[in-house]
């Protein structure tokens, strides 16, 4: 089974606006890296021990 035969069997349709699945589910998973990489990214503690100019 492919999954746009699963796909229409589900909802009946394989285009949202006019769009193919494939680019939905590919920007979902660009959307959810992203996610994931923010907050990584914001859940990190800065390091300490550096003045404002960079040197120790």
């Amino acid at each position: 089974m492919t999954w746009s035969k699963l796909w229409m069997d589900l909802f009946g349709r394989t285009s949202l606006f006019g769009i193919d699945m494939g680019f939905w589910v590919a920007m979902s998973a660009v959307l959810l890296i992203v996610i994931v990489m923010n907050v990584v990214f914001w859940g990190m503690k800065p390091k300490t021990g550096h003045d404002a100019s960079g040197s120790k």
